[in-house]
């Protein structure tokens, strides 16, 4: 109980990131999940926890990094495989020489096979904080795709050589000769393993369809999880397990290559609960980092063996040097533009902040052995465990506040052009209504219902909600001047509408305020223009009950009357439409629609919005890019017809 309790309050802490992170956009979500972590952490239970590696690698990053391999660029990453295998091998294997010979510096007391796993567990970067962190700004997209296929692989490359240094610190027997050659076998054997697990997924999907299962949930399980499955298979094989997963998300993304309705629809279900799924386990992992830090600096502030200020001190080093190595790597390489400019300084540093640590380095460092291979304990396991953690915030700290400096502030999206989209609404709601008869004007006008919400939400609500107010004061003026009229002509009595007039009036000054609708001046009006219909009419109840429904029947001809002869530049068509489907939707004679007719004309509309779309498109009023984006939109919109009633 008390775990489960943990994860519910885990999960709450990643849902409340979410929200904070709108109030303080200069600040990542990845470090107000740490924050959030550090706080539940000193007032709960839940650093209790403990990082299993093996556990961690396979709740978390198993189906992460299968997400990330079904929607990362494959062309970009093939384009910039020299950029891509440069930082996630090559710098990996270089830090951990480079570092691993600082670190024992700084430490001279941690055996050597000690510092060098310490180096191994810092050498990888971390692809969720990449991730979140990228929103933030505006990376050129290639530097992105390097980056993105960087923290793919280097997880693996980092992880292999831990496992060699962490089997020395235990064993105290290291060969740089075997060592070489099974990375070499558990590399490719991961990306075979994974390659293969995909192609069998794609196939077993195929035969459920050949079998006639057509059944999204199914397929959504089964590649929910396909990731363990591949994840537990890799290292029951003794190969690497973060490669096979990653090499199985991008075979496996060609399910969604080919084109048809079935294919649209599984591709959106898939994609939103990826989404679901992906954000919930991205902001655990930050939000259990956060849980660990406690104890950690409890150590940090508490130990007698070292000054707390030479920890923080050891901490800003490696991380000086872990970040100068790859600055001058990435500076060497002419930022893998090839040698035709200029180095680029403010390239070369965007690349190196960018290069942030995160729980997989925290979780290698946990994984340290508490005993040495000669029988001692390992004194220094906390101080190295403590250097870890100090480089992940800073990394973090660093890439939150300089990244903005060196990259251009990312643009608010604009997915399509509004006023364009504005415009195809509205034409599919004037054809609609050319299409309507007595027969089909339920159905139709709750299809234009529909695409007038579509309009409200893209419009500028201001102007809008300014628009509103003048109608429904209208609308009140109208329904008071035709009770008004009633009375004049003697159809009803001053006497029997006094209430509903006074009612109404009050209605007008509440909305308005105006000096016209306050209580003295409608009892003036009243009074000083009607007077003269003001007398006593003895009338039965039924025939009272025969002239209120009189009334409000006259009010509402009335009402729809006066709006369909509003001048529609004045005010938005679609507010017209909300007040007339709101009028006429209280005449009892409607016929009722049927499902099949509400999705005939339902699918009828979209045809007609998708060929409109084609058409701005034609005429160069709407880019490729939009128009992708709104097809995309309307297939989501068309596969979710089922659920519109």
């Amino acid at each position: 109980m008390q775990l489960f309790e943990g994860i519910l309050v885990m999960l709450s802490m990643v849902l409340i990131s979410n929200i904070m992170s709108r109030f303080f956009p200069n600040i990542a979500t990845p470090l107000i999940q740490v924050v959030l972590g550090f706080g539940i952490a000193l007032l709960s239970f839940v650093h209790s926890f403990e990082l299993e590696s093996e556990l961690f690698m396979l709740v978390f990053l198993a189906p992460l990094l299968f997400n990330e391999g079904q929607m990362v660029d494959k062309k970009a990453l093939w384009k910039e495989k020299k950029a891509v295998l440069t930082l996630s091998i090559l710098l990996v294997f270089i830090t951990v020489g480079i570092l691993g010979y600082v670190i024992h510096l700084l430490v001279p007391l941690a055996p050597w096979a000690a510092c060098f796993a310490l180096s191994a567990a810092l050498a990888p970067t971390d692809a969720v904080a990449v991730g979140a962190l990228a929103e933030k700004v505006k990376i050129p997209h290639r530097m992105l795709h390097t980056l993105e296929g960087e923290s793919l692989i280097n997880d693996a490359s980092g992880l292999v050589s831990f496992q060699f240094a962490s089997a020395a610190l235990l064993t105290g027997v290291f060969s740089l000769v075997d060592a070489e050659v099974s990375f070499v076998l558990i590399s490719l054997g991961g990306v075979l393993i994974g390659v293969v697990s995909g192609l069998l997924g794609l196939w077993f999907i195929r035969w459920m369809k050949s079998l006639g299962i057509e059944n999204n949930v199914s397929y959504i399980l089964f590649e929910l999880l396909l990731p363990f499955i591949v994840f537990l298979m890799a290292e029951t094989l003794g190969v690497n397990g973060i490669l096979a997963v990653v090499s199985a998300g991008l075979i496996y993304s060609w399910n969604y290559k080919k084109i048809n309705p079935e294919v649209a629809q599984l591709n959106i279900l898939s994609k939103s609960t990826w989404s679901i799924y992906s954000f919930s386990l991205n902001g655990l992992v930050f939000v259990l980092l956060g849980t660990q830090l406690p104890d950690l600096a409890h150590y940090v502030w508490k130990t007698n063996q070292i000054n707390n200020w030479t920890i923080l001190g050891y901490v800003l080093i490696v991380t000086t040097v872990l970040l100068g190595i790859r600055f001058l790597c990435v500076l060497v390489c002419n930022n893998f533009d090839g040698f035709k400019g200029k180095h680029d300084i403010k390239k070369s540093l965007l690349y190196t902040v960018s290069g942030v640590r995160g729980t997989i380095t925290l979780v290698s460092a946990l994984s340290l052995p508490t005993v040495l291979s000669t029988g001692d304990i390992f004194i220094e396991r906390e101080l190295l465990i403590s250097i870890a953690a100090g480089v992940i915030i800073v990394t973090l700290l660093l890439a939150n506040f300089a990244m903005p400096l060196l990259a251009d502030k990312k643009e608010e999206s604009i997915e399509t052009n509004t006023e364009i989209e504005v415009q195809i609404l509205r034409r599919v709601t004037e054809q609609l209504k050319r299409k309507q008869t007595e027969q089909n004007t339920s159905a139709i006008r709750k299809v234009i219902q529909l695409y007038n919400e579509r309009i409200v939400s893209l419009v500028n609500h201001d102007e809008f909600s300014e628009k509103n107010k003048e109608l429904m004061e209208l609308v009140l003026v109208w329904q008071l001047k035709d009770t008004l009229e009633l009375v004049e002509s003697g159809e009803v009595s001053l006497q029997m509408v006094f209430r509903r007039l006074e009612v109404l009036d009050r209605r007008l000054f509440r909305l308005t305020h105006k000096p016209e609708y306050s209580k003295n001046s409608f009892y003036k009006n009243i009074i000083g223009t009607h007077l003269k219909f003001l007398g006593t009419r003895l009338t039965s109840f039924d025939r009272k009950k025969e002239l209120k429904i009189k009334l409000k029947e006259s009010n509402r001809n009335y009402v729809i009357r006066m709006l369909n002869q509003l001048d529609t530049t004045e005010f938005p068509p679609e507010l017209i439409d909300f007040y007339l489907t709101r009028y006429e939707d209280r005449d009892q004679t409607v016929i009722d629609m049927s499902e099949d007719t509400l999705d005939e004309w339902l699918d009828y509309a979209i045809q007609l919005e998708r060929d409109y779309i084609q058409k701005e498109f034609e005429k160069g009023k709407m880019n490729r890019q939009e128009l992708t984006i709104y097809r995309e939109n309307l297939s989501a919109i068309e596969s979710s017809i089922q659920f519109i009633a």
